[in-house]
């Protein structure tokens, strides 16, 4: 089939590079349009990166495509949509809003940015959770009245506890959730990683390229308690991606939850306690056969990102851990284990990790348009 002309916007950031990585071998998408800042705008993407140079800006272990390296950036204040059929966006929140609405009145828009997340008329799509949800893009375009759309990723705090409790939700409903996170310093953003890595450095560090990169001495022998807006999204979030969708609109799940973010000295993954209770009684057995045998429509239809299932159970009581499991799948799944019974009425606790730079960022939104192509709504 002829592939689909895509462009990236905020693509010399972090998740715009991680974009690029995903992209420019993609089987359905090809990478024709880059754009970023004026800073970067009319260069070359090697200049805009200062590509293989001592202070290269290139945070990915995969190199890009020479094609890429050659292309040039374009100016995302003035981004045309007849470049592109699909548009990903890694912009900061800040600027997403006027952009991301500009582009969908004409063309579809999956962002990893938080502006569109909350309205009422919005798809937050976690892919292999809320398929259920996406009649509400019609709702979108009629009331906006846009001809394309956009779909915000949800925060990528709130995906390794969204996806594992999807099949529990399912299966034996929830009556509370409780968690405590322990996220990754690459979750902080590039200019963490860049002055991590500058301490790091100064302190005569031997760790090897690319972990070097991300260090930040206030996360060097250190766990900050707070994160700044983390746990509302993820309150909010968690109960809308397991919730109905009926009559045009989205009905919360109406189980209670209560969470406490924590950014943590590791590099990839987010690492969560969790604490539920079910609605009906069940065994430890039965909470890992659910996990196990649960897949979603992005298995169902075999799309190119997809992982075979979506959540891994270990039996290790000691995993997972971020440094040995965030890679499993490609980061693409939800990592369980530590399962136990709690002193709680249908009281269970457990460890889920996710990646929260490939599934819970540009991977997990190339997915989510993998599926939107393929039920229709992506036209090339």
């Amino acid at each position: 089939m002829a592939k689909i002309p895509v462009g990236i916007l905020g693509a010399t950031g972090e998740v715009g590079q991680k974009f690029v990585v995903n992209l420019q071998r993609h089987p359905w998408f090809e990478l024709t349009a880059l754009y970023a800042s004026e800073k970067s705008a009319g260069k070359t993407y090697a200049d805009a990166l200062n590509y293989g140079g001592e202070s290269s800006r290139w945070f990915c272990k995969e190199a890009p495509d020479k094609k890429i390296l050659n292309m040039t950036v374009l100016d995302v204040r003035n981004v045309r949509p007849d470049e592109g059929s699909l548009f990903f966006s890694a912009l900061p929140s800040e600027t997403a809003l006027e952009t991301e609405g500009n582009i969908a009145k004409e063309k579809p828009v999956v962002s990893t940015a938080s502006a569109y997340r909350y309205f009422d008329d919005s798809f937050v799509y976690m892919p292999s959770v809320n398929e259920s949800h996406v009649g509400i893009i019609e709702q979108q375009r009629k009331g906006r009245g846009w001809k394309g759309f956009v779909v915000p990723q949800p925060n990528c705090t709130t995906i390794g506890l969204a996806m594992s409790l999807k099949p529990i939700h399912d299966g034996f409903g929830l009556e509370s959730v409780i968690m405590a996170s322990m996220q990754s310093v690459s979750g902080a953003g590039y200019g963490a990683v860049r002055d991590w890595a500058a301490q790091r450095k100064a302190q005569g560090s031997d760790l090897p390229a690319p972990l070097e990169k991300f260090s930040h001495g206030m996360f060097e022998g250190n766990v900050i308690p707070y994160i700044r807006g983390e746990e509302e999204k993820v309150k909010k979030e968690t109960v809308r991606l397991l919730g109905e969708f009926k009559d045009g609109k989205i009905k919360p799940a109406g189980f209670k939850i209560a969470c406490k973010c924590n950014r943590v000295p590791t590099l990839y993954g987010h690492t969560e306690s969790v604490f539920i209770d079910t609605a009906k009684k069940c065994s430890i057995d039965e909470l890992k056969e659910a996990w196990k045998n649960y897949r979603g429509e992005p298995q169902r239809l075999a799309l190119p990102t997809a992982p075979k299932q979506p959540i891994i159970v270990m039996d290790e009581i000691d995993r997972p851990q971020p440094r040995f499991d965030s890679d499993i799948e490609g980061g693409m799944v939800a990592v369980i284990g530590g399962v136990e019974a709690n002193a709680f009425d249908n009281g269970f606790q457990y460890t889920v990790l996710s990646h929260n730079t490939e599934l819970g960022a540009a991977k997990g939104a190339v997915l989510a348009a993998e599926y939107l192509y393929k039920i229709g709504l992506i036209e090339t």
